[in-house]
Order: C-alpha cells, then structure tokens, then sequence
C-alpha cells in the first residue's frame, strides 16, 4: 500500500508505505501522473479520475482545494477510494493544529503519520465489525437450500444440447479475467457473455461447472438483455456499464470487463486448463470447502475459532451480503 498527499502540481506533501522498501522512483512516477492528469482535465472537480489501473494494481484519487489524496493497493485490498477522504481530513486536522502552509508538511510528518495509520486501523476494524454484525443478523439455519453443499449431478448440467468448452479453449479466449468470473460466480456477481452465439453457449455451459457453492440460473442467449440470471449470452448490452457488480465477457475481444480481481481464485484458475468438467467442478468444490464449513458453522451460530485470511473473509462477506439481498 502507498498513500500520497500532493499539490495540485504534483508537489509531495505526505508519503507512507508499507512495503519494507520505499521506491522513490515510483512516488515519482505517480506524482508525475497526477500532475499530467491535472494538466489534460480541463474541468479539475468533474474531470478528475477516481481510480485507474496502475502497474498490475489500482490507483485511486481523491481531490480537494488543491490537495491530491492518493492511494495505490493491490486490487483486492479491502482499502479503496472511500477511505481518501478520511485520510486529507486527517492531514487537514494536523495543519490546522499547527497552522502551516502545505509545503511545510515534512516538518509535521511524524504526527501526520500517526493519525494516517490510525485512521487506516479504524478503518479496518468497521470493516471486520461489519463482517461480524452480518454474522450475527444472517439467518442460516436453512443455509442448505441457499448453497448446495451437494454435488451437481451430471444430468441436471448436462440437461441440453450445449456442447462443453473445454478450460484450456477458455483460456486461449479469454487470457485473463478467470479470477474475476470465478470470484462472481462464487458471491453472486451477475456475468454477461457475448460474442459467437455458438462459442457464447457453450462457454456458458462450461462455466456451470465453476460455481460448487450453488446452482446458477443460466439463460445461454437472448436477443435482448435480461435481468435475474447468474449467467446471460447476449450480444445486447447497451447502457450496462461493466463494474464489481457487473461482469462482462467479451470473447470477440478476448477481454473480462468488470468484476474483481483476486490473487486467491487467480491461482485456482491456473490449475484449470488441464481439467475436465467434472474434474474441474470437484476441484473447486475442494478448494472452497472452507465456505461451506464458515456457513455450517454460522447456521448454528458458532463462530469458527479458525481465523480466515483477510481476503478469504471478504470473500465470505461479500457472499453473505448477497444472500441478504
């Protein structure tokens, strides 16, 4: 993680980094490109971008009166644009205690520091106290009919005449973004396929078997988008706008629109391609076991003493808010 206050000009204010080096050329870097950002927008409030992909993660901004808030993290970091805000208006309570112009910020960097990494661990722990308040209201007593802890019979996937598209095709189609489909079909982010009505079905097909935690509803084509599947093939999606609640796969393109990135299912989809359907089916089921032993053990409200990994839990939280929904 690193976090940036500059100047409109791109003059460094405030720098943290968590990593263990600081690479000054890369604050460099980004300094260089806010200042070029500025530059090409010709309205500042309305033009300036709010997040942008950055060296293989996300950079987002965050602007006001002349001060540039920025905050680089690797895309499946629980921390986003929301908290940029909240970090100047800490800058902002240390200025204001000392009354010093912004470029004599490096005299107050030590004090500006402690309240920046207090703000990033309040920050957190309501994360984690949101986690656990859905934990507690979520009813799962009848959790069983919500995830289907059994295996998918072959002839309830197999119930057409979609031919299967084996993972390693998949793959060659759509290099990257398996992460993001696995992610949204495992919490519930709707994914639109379009492209060759014929290659679209039967990519559908395939991506059945890439969802262990429940039985999705699948419409392989329509001729005009419709709401409430899991999954859709259509070449109609106008004025849908791809996010992390929006999945779309253009096979056309080569491209996965949407969604989230995750280094967790990224090394999941790697072991795909060698894989058949059911092979692949079980092995997911396999490696997503600890979902269904977290919501067994909500069902009767115990809590896991297993502590999760913090993306594992946003994962898990991100699956509970859906069935909430």
């Amino acid at each position: 993680m690193k976090i940036l206050i500059t100047s409109k000009n791109g003059e460094l204010l405030y720098q943290y980094d968590s990593s263990s080096e600081r690479v000054v050329v890369d604050n460099a870097l980004v300094t260089g490109l806010i200042s070029a950002i500025i530059a090409l927008s010709s309205e500042v409030v309305y033009s300036f971008p709010r997040e942008i992909e950055y060296e293989g993660k996300i950079l987002y901004f965050y602007y006001e009166n002349d001060l540039v808030v920025s905050l680089l993290v690797d895309i499946e970091s629980p921390f986003n644009g929301n908290i940029l805000p909240l970090l100047l208006a800490q800058f902002k309570k240390v200025q204001l205690k000392h009354k010093f112009q912004s470029f004599e910020a490096i005299r107050y960097e030590e004090e500006i520091g402690i309240e920046i990494k207090s703000c990033l661990a309040e920050y957190l722990s309501n994360i984690q106290q949101n986690m656990m308040n859905i934990f507690e209201k979520t009813d799962l007593s009848d959790y069983d009919s919500m995830i289907k802890l059994k295996s998918v019979a072959k002839d309830s996937m197999l119930d057409d005449s979609h031919d299967f598209l084996s993972f390693d095709v998949i793959t060659r189609l759509i290099p990257e973004g398996i992460d993001k489909i696995l992610y949204g079909l495992v919490v519930g982010i709707p994914v639109i396929v379009t492209g060759n009505r014929k290659i679209v079905e039967s990519m559908i097909q395939s991506l059945r078997f890439l969802s262990p935690t429940k039985l999705l509803k699948v419409k392989f084509w329509s001729f005009q988008f419709e709401r409430g599947f899991d999954i859709i093939g259509t070449n109609d999606y106008r004025g849908l706008i791809p996010s992390v609640n929006l999945i779309i796969i253009n096979i056309e393109d080569g491209i996965v629109y949407g969604g989230r990135s995750s280094s967790y299912f990224e090394k999941i989809s790697l072991q795909l391609p060698d894989l058949s359907a059911m092979e692949a089916y079980s092995f997911i089921r396999t490696e997503l076991d600890w979902i269904f032993k977290s919501l067994e053990s909500l069902s009767i409200k115990t809590h896991s003493k297993e502590s999760l990994p913090l993306e594992k839990q946003m994962i898990l939280l991100e699956l509970l808010e859906k069935l909430q929904a």
